[in-house]
């Protein structure tokens, strides 16, 4: 696994090598990837290194480690941060720690003290990383499964599976834009499709490439969907006299897919409704017309 990157700063030379060379950080899962004299150069530093955790002191010149802490929970929100500091800075300890520092060390530092720290960040560091793995492997599963979703959730709103009230939400869920106004739907069944399973299958895919590329009326949008054994096209009209010219276009559609399917199609479109939340209504006026 990845080691974890580790920033050290503190103003003491003497401190920075003896942290840098009392612990065996590869044997604990990390890297000191850079050293910082004072406030200003550590958070330069971390803006170009990025690291995991830092390791900082809480009185340095030009930046105090408070105020580094502040500007790293900022820039570097995941970053665990530990600060050093000695007994007399108690009314810094509590600031440090009202600003998310995760672990705080009293000076002088002793090595068992801090390994036993830089375990405990390891553990919440392996936690965060694969909480962070399983995220983005279900995200990239739900993209992935994104196109049945959408497919499943078009199947149900036309069967009336969808309440009303939440067909905006589920839409809006699975990235479907349905905008409000007239629709229609309109069912598309193959002539002389049979029960021959896969192959039926691919003629309703090539059904649905050959309507989505054909479709062609000006002022609507149709989105081809399968739908049990049919193809249905659910159609936005930009006004309520585009019921005939779509028909019409429907019509052709079937003509021409006897010289470019091969076959014959049958149209039965539904009355138009007044949003897609009544599109099941339209889809069973279709039904009934084929």
């Amino acid at each position: 696994m990845e080691e974890y990157r580790v920033l050290l700063a503190d103003d003491e030379e003497e401190i920075r090598t003896g942290i840098s060379r009392k612990i065996d950080w590869a044997s604990l899962g990390f890297a000191l990837v850079g050293e910082a004299g004072n406030g200003e150069e550590a958070l330069e530093l971390a803006e170009q290194l990025r690291p995991d955790v830092v390791l900082t002191d809480i009185k340095m010149p030009f930046l105090d480690g408070l105020e580094l802490c502040r500007r790293l929970r900022v820039s570097l929100p995941g970053a665990r941060l530990v600060v050093f500091s000695g007994f007399d800075d108690f009314e810094y300890a509590r600031q440090a720690m009202s600003l998310g520092v995760s672990e705080y060390i009293l000076k002088p530092i002793n090595a068992p003290e801090l390994i036993q720290v830089l375990q405990k960040l390891r553990e919440q560091l392996d936690r965060q990383r694969l909480e962070r793995r399983d995220m983005e492997t279900l995200r990239r599963r739900y993209e992935e499964s994104l196109p049945v979703l959408r497919e499943l959730f078009y199947t149900r709103l036309l069967s009336g599976q969808i309440r009303p009230e939440q067909v905006q939400d589920r839409a809006a869920r699975y990235e479907i834009d349905l905008p409000q106004g007239l629709w229609t739907a309109a069912l598309v069944h193959v002539d002389g499709l049979g029960d021959e399973g896969e192959r039926d299958e691919l003629l309703l895919l090539s059904v649905q490439s050959f309507l989505e590329k054909h479709f062609a009326l000006e002022g609507c949008a149709a989105r081809v969907v399968l739908f049990g054994d049919m193809a249905a096209l659910l159609v936005h009209l930009d006004r309520e006299d585009r019921l005939y010219p779509l028909l019409e276009e429907l019509e052709r559609l079937s003509r021409l897919s006897q010289s470019y399917l091969g076959f014959r199609l049958t149209t039965g479109v539904g009355l138009p409704c007044r949003g897609p939340e009544e599109l099941n209504r339209s889809a069973a006026g279709a039904r009934s017309a084929l």
